[in-house]
């Protein structure tokens, strides 16, 4: 436990501004604006899709009712492709908690390699015609019951003044946003305390393999694949196993892999895609983890990096503002976390 709290008071305050900044995001770029930007069909809206959804605040479960919309209104698969990796994969939020737990470097690779990953993906897919009609079957409302939230993201604030959007934008982070990651961001960093506590900070408890670089990789995918596990709610994991002993491009492939697949989205993916779509997505982004990951171990050998990971600083314990804000983020966490299980437990 004092391994976890430490971590919180390390992040909390850069994850509440994170929060901030997503729910701006969430309130001045919806599905109508992105309808709007991509009704063109040609291959640059790849591009267009992989900057707009690396800043967005959805997880693979809540992006892929957003996605099957965009489907159904004629957006191409390459184009919805590269919106299902590229939102999940990265946030505002999530990349201003990388770097509170982790270094500039990692901060920057992942949501580079989330982009190289999407538009890999989406460029892919527009040589491939197979069944590429718009949907018309609704996706079921039930699709989403097993991931964080799936809140509606409609236009409705379009009309309203600037300060009401921003005070919309506050209120959606600390409601619903929040509320969707509070039960993962509570796994996540007990998780994180309980790697830290077991495997230590110097790689000495970590299985030899597993600091190999390939068996780095190799534990990563098998790590990640199956685990739900959203962009925000895997940063603290990642920090506590680079602490461990994992190397930075096996943490790459983690924070990659973990957000944009597990067994729970991809059958929801596939209804979206479709066909073999659904299984040259998840070998994209297998192939392009792994490529990103050795690029940036070899990044950090050659100019000579020393990785950086937070997994806890003492120094921050005597800071009131890191304290409170990881009061804060903490009983909010736990507040939700519990309200959400209690609300499953009794529609059960």
């Amino acid at each position: 436990m004092a391994s976890t709290w430490l971590m919180l008071v390390d992040s909390a305050l850069l994850l509440l501004l994170g929060l901030v900044l997503a729910g701006f995001v969430h309130v001045f770029l919806h599905e109508k604006n992105l309808n709007r930007l991509l009704q063109s069909g040609k291959r640059t809206n790849i591009f267009k899709i992989a900057l707009l959804g690396i800043p967005l605040p959805l997880c693979s479960c809540s992006v892929v009712p957003l996605a099957y919309q965009l489907r159904r209104s004629g957006i191409r698969k390459g184009e919805v492709a590269t919106f299902l990796i590229a939102t999940p994969e990265t946030g505002v939020d999530s990349i201003l908690l990388t770097y509170s737990l982790m270094d500039p470097v990692m901060t920057i690779a992942r949501p580079i390699s989330a982009f190289l990953t999407a538009i890999t993906a989406g460029i892919t897919e527009t040589f491939f015609r197979d069944n590429d009609k718009p949907l018309e079957t609704p996706l079921k409302a039930d699709s989403c019951n097993s991931g964080c939230g799936c809140t509606e993201n409609s236009g409705s604030t379009q009309n309203k003044k600037w300060y009401q959007k921003l005070i919309g934008g506050i209120h959606y982070a600390f409601t619903d946003l929040l509320a969707d990651l509070a039960l993962y961001l509570l796994i996540g960093y007990l998780l994180a305390g309980l790697v830290s506590a077991l495997l230590g900070t110097n790689g000495e408890m970590l299985p030899a393999f597993l600091q190999n670089h390939w068996g780095g990789y190799a534990g990563a995918l098998l790590i990640g694949i199956p685990l739900y596990i959203c962009a925000t709610s895997s940063t603290p994991l990642a920090a506590a196993l680079l602490a461990a002993g994992f190397s930075p491009g096996a943490i790459l492939v983690f924070l990659l892999v973990g957000p944009a697949t597990n067994i729970a989205s991809l059958a929801m993916v596939s209804k979206v895609l479709k066909g073999w779509a659904t299984l040259r997505y998840l070998v994209v982004i297998i192939v392009v983890a792994i490529i990103c990951g050795v690029s940036i171990d070899w990044i950090y050998s050659y100019f000579h990096i020393s990785e950086v990971f937070h997994s806890g600083n003492a120094e921050n314990e005597s800071n009131p503002v890191y304290v409170i804000a990881a009061i804060v983020l903490s009983a909010t966490i736990l507040y939700m976390a519990t309200q959400k299980a209690l609300n499953k437990f009794l529609k059960a």
